[in-house]
């Protein structure tokens, strides 16, 4: 059914479960694998954007050796997160968007604004992970 799927994750331990079942997702299909993490702070100071690429670099690397993915279909992006998710998926030809969405009280806060803009702009299926924090 899909062929390529793009994981798009923060640094934390709830953006490893969702990569967790991405992962799950892509070897039930076995499909292709792409994660991405994205860096909201792009009007700073290119040194500043640098080291925080550098602070991001060894995570990502570590869940793509334990999840599989090889280094091309490892992504770090500055910019809007919901948009640059986009882009990329269209770019990689993406098949499916797997993303995390807190599941919190009331309808408004059901879904944040990344998973929300994820949602109205990519041009495939999205996979809302709920993330109610951390199991025991």
């Amino acid at each position: 059914m899909y062929s390529n799927i793009l994981c798009a994750v923060d640094i934390s331990q709830e953006g490893e479960q969702i990569l967790s079942r991405a992962a799950s997702l892509a070897a039930s299909f076995n499909c292709e694998l792409s994660v991405v993490h994205i860096i909201e702070y792009t009007f700073l100071p290119k040194d500043y954007q640098k080291q925080l690429m550098e602070d991001v670099q060894p995570r990502i690397a570590e869940l793509g050796e334990k999840y599989g993915i090889s280094k091309k279909h490892r992504h770090i992006k500055f910019g809007q997160s919901y948009s640059e998710i986009c882009e990329l998926q269209e770019r990689l030809c993406v098949d499916l968007i797997v993303i995390g969405s807190h599941g919190k009280h009331g309808f408004n806060m059901l879904l944040g604004s990344t998973a929300n803009g994820v949602l109205q702009k990519a041009k495939c299926d999205v996979l809302l992970v709920k993330v109610d924090g951390l199991r025991s």
